[in-house]
């Protein structure tokens, strides 16, 4: 069964229950239905949805709130990577399928777009919608090959910091963090600090201009001669913002950076945690109830429909060729298009009649995409050997992972699978170049089994060093795994591709991204690539990348509704001075005053 069909299984199933229903009755009685709609719609309101991602999605929300009459053209799943994956473990007991997914979900407290539009899809018994199903995970731990696990509260709050005061974890984090005393670079933590305070008094400007063509690497002074320096760097970086640090923006991980820090100090949070996680698989509790509140308010859904190309007509777009899931090919034909594709996707369709209308869209094809992709490892045990997010900071492939029944409201043993699997490991894999520690290849040239092995030898190295002191998990806790089905592996050529890969802010990337208006009058982008206010390939930049897309639409259209919220991103208040002084020193070409 292809992946298409059980997704279009699950929804109709959901559906069939009754489920539209009760999401509109839900919105109704919470005040939801029609809190956008414009006074009149505008005489033109068909648009046309091009993708059916995060992206797609918040376009089709803002949109249809608004009065207009959608469609989204989806090719594989709803949800893009964001979605929930069947997978073909068989279940037993009329439990369901074992949930996998492209990577695990994180919800950085500092995200503003998508728990508004999570508030705004219904949940039952939740006040606040799906955003309701968004838990706190109060610590971050650093698993290690060569010591003790070091537990930290990831925010400072008493839950946070009882949680790793524990005394097991504390025992742990002393013997770990015991390890690291005689190795920590002091001058070049120094001056990492003296970097990040570079950066926060930077104005505007010159992060925008200096910064943002400034690799991090470079802009903290790595040089190649303290490994375990390196391996910080490294690791916050490729842990916290999925990036490379020789390849992102110093503009793009210190704006990250900023905001954890703000969010740690419970500013720019709005009251959530700085990590939060969802209380079950992503799409029984998000992207579902999503579709059917959507489909409630009148969104039309078609999946397995492929773009296969787009026409042009009087200096506009004239219609999509969409082939759909029967293998028939027609032109869709609409007042607006969203083209809410990844841009390697995107690209693909910005034939030399769209260029020659809009030239800048050629630039898409210079974003560089880089893989980051999970695995699932099923366990039998419900023991988890960290209560929140897990980076295991020497392994070779920049593992980071998390342990997911601990959040779930309903368990993985009596609801998914056969029973016998109790918890699911989703581990994230970051470097795909670096030879492996067992198979001694990169990922790239693995085949999936030999991915898995590799993967779980990485962690399980790191369960051998505190046998007396808490949880662990080994070969006797593992039932089975599950691969990202992104990944093709080519046995013929020994290598992989990935189907879904991830836009990389490297340096200077700004320059080649485009906004949500192009110069096509009505055609407009929708997607995590595109310039927006959280910089980073995230799901709350494709939900922005939606939100501008729509707002796009209501300029052109002539609507009166309300546009969709944007948030800026938040600097520290405390440098609002030194940000002042830096503007005058930029515009006059000095440097910053701590730049030296």
């Amino acid at each position: 069964m292809t992946e298409s069909d059980v997704s279009r299984r699950s929804f109709v199933k959901g559906a069939a229950a009754g489920s539209i229903a009760l999401a509109a009755a839900s919105a109704t009685s919470a005040g939801l239905v029609g809190l956008t709609t414009a006074d009149a719609a505008p005489a033109k309101n068909k648009v046309a949805i091009l993708g059916g991602g995060i992206a797609g999605l918040t376009a089709a929300h803002e949109l249809v709130e608004r009065g207009f009459d959608v469609t989204i053209y989806e090719r594989r799943a709803w949800g893009g990577k964001a979605r929930s994956i069947e997978t073909p473990i068989p279940p037993t007991g009329g439990r369901k399928p074992l949930p996998g997914e492209h990577g695990f979900r994180f919800f950085p407290g500092f995200y503003q777009a998508i728990p508004d539009t999570m508030k705004r899809i219904p949940f039952p018994g939740n006040a606040n919608g799906v955003a309701d199903n968004l838990v706190a995970a109060l610590t971050a731990t650093a698993e290690q090959t060569t010591g003790a696990p070091i537990t930290l509260p990831f925010a400072i709050n008493n839950d946070a910091i009882g949680l790793a005061a524990n005394p097991l974890k504390v025992i742990n984090t002393l013997l770990g963090g015991m390890t690291w005393i005689p190795k920590i670079p002091v001058p070049d933590m120094l001056k990492l600090a003296q970097r990040l305070l570079v950066f926060f008094t930077s104005c505007d400007a010159r992060r925008l201009d200096q910064w943002e063509h400034t690799s991090f690497k470079d802009f903290v002074k790595m040089d190649g001669k303290n490994a375990n320096y390196e391996l910080i760097i490294s690791t916050v970086t490729r842990t916290l913002v999925a990036a490379k640090e020789d390849k992102a923006s110093a503009r793009t991980i210190c704006n990250m950076g900023e905001a954890f820090l703000l969010n740690i100090i419970n500013r720019g949070n709005s009251g959530r945690f700085p990590d939060q996680v969802l209380n079950g698989p992503t799409s029984d509790v998000w992207i579902t109830p999503w579709l059917n509140y959507l489909q409630g308010k009148g969104v039309k859904f078609q999946l397995g429909a492929e773009l296969q190309s787009l026409s042009v007509a009087n200096g506009q777009i004239s219609g999509a060729v969409i082939k759909d899931a029967s293998g028939a090919t027609g032109t869709v034909q609409a007042d607006w298009y969203v083209h809410a594709l990844a841009p390697e996707q995107a690209v693909k369709y910005f034939n030399n009649d769209i260029l020659n209308l809009d030239p800048n869209l050629a630039k898409v094809q210079k974003i560089f995409v880089d893989w980051m992709t999970g695995i699932q490892f099923f366990l039998n045990t419900d023991k988890p050997i960290a209560a929140g997010h897990i980076g295991f900071i020497q392994s070779p492939w920049r593992l980071t992972g998390i342990e997911q029944n601990q959040f779930w409201k309903n368990k993985v043993a009596t609801t998914y699978g056969d029973g016998n699997v109790k918890d699911i490991l989703s581990v994230d894999i970051s470097d795909w170049d670096t030879p492996g520690v067992l198979v001694k290849k990169t990922a790239k040239k693995c085949s999936p089994d030999e991915i898995a092995k590799e993967v779980w030898h990485q962690i399980t190295m790191t369960q051998g060093n505190v046998p007396t002191l808490g949880n662990t998990i080994g070969d006797k806790n593992l039932v089975a795994w599950y691969l990202d089905p992104a990944i093709r592996w080519d046995a013929s050529a020994g290598v992989n591709t990935n189907d879904d890969p991830l836009m990389i802010n490297t340096a200077g990337s700004w320059d080649n991204r485009p906004v949500a208006k192009t110069a096509i009058p009505n055609f407009f982008l929708a997607g995590d690539y595109l310039r927006n206010n959280i910089d980073l390939a995230t799901m709350e930049g494709a939900n922005e990348g939606g939100r501008n897309a729509a707002n796009a639409i209501l300029d052109a259209s002539g609507s009166d509704a309300t546009k969709a919220t944007l948030w800026p991103h938040q600097t520290i208040k405390e440098f609002d001075g030194a940000r002042a002084l830096d503007a005058v020193r930029y515009k006059a070409g000095m440097r910053n005053i701590l730049d030296v």
